[in-house]
């Protein structure tokens, strides 16, 4: 199961985002049981740390239940091994905290994350899924 990474996720929460209409399409998948995903826990941390910055904890509220409810989603966990993986891919790739933990998750399981965010072609072993094309 692919998994998905937050820049489709915040595209998709808001109406004005760019890349809205392509997650729109995805998450409609979703809701018909055309797709199934996984998202990284720490998507949740990364959510709540967004939202708390920007005083919106009562919009986090709404977003975090309506994350929660999605249909043929599975929430993966944040283990040691992934930790450990996320702090090489960073060092070796130089990705972001959070990127570098959706890599390592994605590398755990099918080794695809369905992104915007190029920056995952260059992490050798991962498959980065445009939206646009799920």
């Amino acid at each position: 199961m692919p998994l998905i990474e937050n820049d489709l996720i915040f595209a998709y929460l808001n109406e004005l985002d760019p890349n809205f209409k392509v997650a729109e399409k995805t998450f409609r998948k979703l809701d018909s049981g055309a797709i199934r995903v996984s998202i990284s826990s720490a998507a949740l941390i990364e959510m709540e740390l967004i939202y708390r910055s920007e005083n919106r904890e009562d919009a986090l509220l709404k977003d975090m239940a309506a994350l929660a409810a999605l249909p043929n989603t599975t929430f993966e966990p944040l283990t040691p091994d992934i930790a450990l993986s996320a702090v090489y891919l960073r060092q070796t790739f130089g990705l972001g905290f959070f990127d570098s933990h959706y890599a390592a998750t994605a590398l755990s399981l099918d080794r695809t994350v369905v992104s915007f965010d190029q920056a995952y072609e260059n992490v050798k072993g991962l498959k980065r899924l445009d939206p646009a094309r799920v």
